[in-house]
């Protein structure tokens, strides 16, 4: 038997290694991905969003890259544009959010990678680190969104990379890993904007080990002089691509809309969709909400609080790092719920669990290299991580902790609508916000007799439609979010009252097509 598993041991390389577990994982959420996208016709709205953007970038005449939108940031829309490409020829990889759960599930796939490769430099047992990892991939919502097209796998993945470089610092301390951190928060910018609060909170990281780490470190300098100095440069190398990422986007807002700040506070941004939010409260109240929605992620954390009171390493400067990265996650939530601005959806507060999975390779490193019983640290980090899967699969499957996740279906009107257009308004030029009708949008036949916001004469018809040979405008009920469409801006009696140039001539459950009259 021995025998054996050297045998296997010696034909998997540590390449060939990262490759299966690449495959099994990639494999695993793909089966998921499609069975729900495709099979099931659940797809969520943000993914769906990020995939219509990239969509509309290629088919959108004249395409260009402005078409991505300017609200929600860019990259998981970008990673998507190939895909979205082939969608000529299988239109499913964006109807049902196909071309969203490839992408999603190759960084679930990098992200378990890049955690073996972690475990593997820093010895720990192959058999443990695969049982962890198993135990993390598995974990019900991390492999709930490894395959439904949200951004957040990609930013969980990136989180993961940047701590995994941020340990090696730690323990090497070549500049190299800083540089790597800082592109990876230019990365994550452009991926969430919870981007922010963690930069913040890994340089809160690089200077408590600077200035308070009682390691002996041999790359921080001696003096108090020489350490200021040695963390000024380190921060402006962490910071400097982050921060030209942000002035970046700024630059790409104000370059196209004429508003720099259009991302924060124009009518489709997210202080102006979170007016509907119906989550409000006292601060204790949202508080509680707040603590709630993130007790199915902590269970990690509070793992490695106890191994390490029990190996008498709480109070380090390592640990503190730890702690400011969760804390300034969960926190920038809890005062966006207080602001009014945030729909507290569960994701919002499930970061701790990729945070504190992420540093376990380190943790567990720090353990045997004490005193303390190897087996010990292990065993809780299990034990939590089995409690995790448990509360998390617990939360998912509750429709009242969880109604995003619940409130998937791609809806048959958008299919109605859609065949309508397509059929009966095919030589029709019709004017329609894309805000809130990606699901229509995607299943038209062609965008050349359609103009949408992500048109570039698309204001200038919304001005004067009859100028731009404008025959149908199709807007969304003027209810909730409904209230947000350009259309209706403009024009906010249209819906219930119509006006004296236009006329409604059908209604669907929750759209009213709408006939210019000449």
């Amino acid at each position: 038997m021995t025998n054996t598993a050297n045998s296997i041991n010696q034909r998997l390389t540590p390449t060939k290694t990262n490759i299966l577990v690449f495959f099994i994982v990639f494999a695993l959420e793909m089966i998921g991905g499609v069975y729900i996208g495709y099979y099931r016709e659940l797809v969520q709205t943000d993914a769906f969003a990020r995939t219509a953007n990239a969509y509309y970038v290629l088919f959108i005449k004249p395409p260009r890259f402005a078409s991505i939108g300017l609200v929600w940031t860019p990259l998981p829309s970008i990673l998507q544009l190939p895909l979205a490409a082939l969608s000529m020829f299988w239109k499913p990889l964006v109807t049902r959010g196909i071309a969203a759960a490839i992408v999603t599930s190759s960084f679930a796939a990098a992200s378990s990678v890049i955690l073996y490769k972690a475990f593997s430099r820093l010895n720990i047992s192959k058999i443990q680190a695969g049982l962890l990892i198993i135990l993390y991939a598995t974990n019900p919502f991390i492999f709930y969104y490894g395959l439904n097209g949200m951004s957040e796998m990609i930013f969980f993945f990136l989180i993961i990379y940047i701590i995994i470089c941020m340990t090696r610092w730690i323990e090497e301390g070549l500049s190299s890993y800083i540089t790597k951190i800082g592109f990876a928060l230019a990365l994550a910018f452009f991926t969430r904007y919870e981007a922010i609060p963690f930069a913040f909170a890994v340089g809160i990281g690089v200077l408590l080990i600077i200035f308070f780490s009682k390691n002996g470190k041999e790359f921080i300098p001696v003096g108090v002089k020489e350490k200021y100095f040695y963390a000024e440069g380190t921060l402006i190398v962490l910071y400097a691509p982050f921060l030209y990422s942000i002035l970046l986007w700024i630059l790409f807002n104000w370059v196209i809309s004429g508003n720099p700040l259009y991302f924060l506070n124009s009518s489709y941004s997210n202080s102006a969709e979170t007016q509907f939010s119906s989550i409000r409260g006292t601060p204790i109240e949202l508080l509680g909400f707040a603590i709630t929605s993130t007790m199915p992620f902590i269970p990690v954390f509070i793992a490695i609080i106890i191994a390490r009171i029990a190996d008498k390493r709480l109070f380090k400067s390592d640990f503190f790092i730890l702690f400011s990265m969760v804390a300034s996650m969960t926190f920038f939530h809890y005062i966006l719920l207080i602001k009014g601005a945030s729909y507290g959806w569960l994701r919002f507060f499930s970061y701790s669990l990729p945070i504190c999975f992420a540093w376990i390779p380190y943790e567990l490193s720090q353990h045997y290299r004490s005193n303390f019983n190897k087996s010990i640290a292990f065993i809780v980090l299990v034990l939590s991580l089995i409690v995790s899967s448990f509360l998390t699969g617990n939360t998912l499957n509750n429709p009242q902790l969880t109604p995003e996740e619940h409130g998937t279906i791609i809806t048959l009107v958008d299919l109605e609508v859609a065949e309508y257009i397509n059929t009966d308004l095919e030589n029709e030029k019709i004017l329609i916000d894309s805000f809130l009708t990606g699901g229509i949008l995607l299943n038209v036949k062609s965008f050349d007799n359609i103009v949408t916001s992500a048109n570039l004469n698309f204001w200038d018809a919304l001005d004067n439609p009859q100028k731009y040979g404008i025959t149908y405008i199709l807007i969304p009920e003027e209810i909730g979010t409904g209230k947000l469409d350009a259309i209706i801006v403009k024009y906010p009696d249209l819906y219930e009252n119509g006006v004296d140039w236009c006329t409604k001539v059908k209604k669907f459950d929750g759209y009213g097509l709408f006939k210019v009259i000449y």
